[in-house]
């Protein structure tokens, strides 16, 4: 596939990729959401949920158990990524440019396109769907990724019109872009949602892909700036041993004074097939998710440092 990721190199964009938009959400924000998924991210986390997320050009997935071998794909493939050998086909991938003709004309859903572009005025008509259900629950539209602060412009200008209406307006960001990007948006935004996944320099290097330092140096300034709730995934023999989370509690104590919560996300596989639809390894195959103890013990461990602490959200 081309562009295989791209860390902060589309912050110019007027329009951006989008992956999926949720409607009637009751997480990520106050009240009743609509959360619009932006496609690319700077950080490839080996534990997250929507691979199709971490691109910044749309893909496709390929579910080989529902295909009926119409051949209908064959027809509309111009890369010719799609051959016949004997009695089944092969998905030659790596000759794949993503143009999703495939998808279009699969009636078994074997084959389905994630990603496409979209302008601010098309992502407001779907998200505008929903306007009263917001204004009723004291909701709104939150935007996620991938890294939705890897497209500063149009999320400045889609925060803008909701607060211009009273609505709502979160953004949920792994924090690995320019404070320049956060700048575009803060003075549009209610609430911001800051993953925060490792502590150790290296450890985050080898678990997503980077390392943290522009992550904690951007987290310190924006929970001056803005309601901000700390989320951090707990993920088994990566960031759950005492030592982990007293680095956690150590520096999150600095902080806490400008702090809503934080917020614990106990790991989960449930995108482990979407890895090898889209033709990736899922590299954590076989981690179990840590027990209700576990994310108790770690919800104590943290509140001793006076936080205010949760368990999912």
């Amino acid at each position: 596939m081309p562009e295989p990721n791209i860390p902060t190199g589309k912050a110019s964009m007027e329009k951006a990729t989008v992956f999926d938009i949720q409607r009637f959400s009751v997480h990520d924000g106050p009240g009743i959401r609509t959360i619009v998924f932006f496609k690319g991210c700077p950080l490839n986390c080996q534990w997250c949920a929507n691979p199709e997320s971490q691109r910044f050009v749309p893909e496709l997935f390929f579910f080989p158990d529902k295909c009926i071998g119409c051949g209908k794909c064959t027809a509309v493939c111009r890369q010719r990524c799609i051959i016949k050998d004997g009695d089944r086909w092969v998905f030659e991938r790596e000759n794949c440019i993503g143009c999703l003709a495939c998808a279009e004309v699969c009636s078994s859903k074997a084959r389905a396109g994630s990603g496409r572009e979209m302008t601010c005025k098309e992502i407001i008509a779907e998200v505008d769907k929903d306007l009263v259900f917001y204004q009723m629950s004291g909701g709104g539209v939150t935007f996620s990724g991938g890294e939705a602060l890897c497209f500063p412009e149009t999320i400045a200008r889609l925060a803008r019109h909701y607060r211009d209406k009273g609505i709502s307006t979160a953004a949920e960001t792994c924090g690995h872009v320019p404070w320049e990007n956060f700048e575009k948006v803060l003075p549009y935004m209610d609430l911001l949602l800051f993953d925060l996944k490792l502590m150790n320099r290296e450890l985050h290097r080898t678990y997503t892909g980077d390392t943290n330092e522009l992550i904690l140096s951007n987290l310190k300034k924006v929970c001056a700036l803005v309601d901000t709730i700390v989320r951090i995934p707990i993920i088994p023999a990566v960031n759950d041993s005492s030592q982990a989370i007293e680095e956690f509690g150590r520096f999150l104590a600095d902080i806490k004074e400008n702090l809503i919560s934080v917020n614990l996300l106990p790991y989960h596989n449930f995108g482990e097939a979407k890895y090898a639809a889209l033709g990736r390894p899922y590299l954590l195959e076989g981690l179990k998710a840590p027990s209700e103890e576990q994310m108790e013990r770690i919800k104590k461990q943290l509140e001793g440092y006076g936080l205010k602490v949760q368990i999912g959200g």
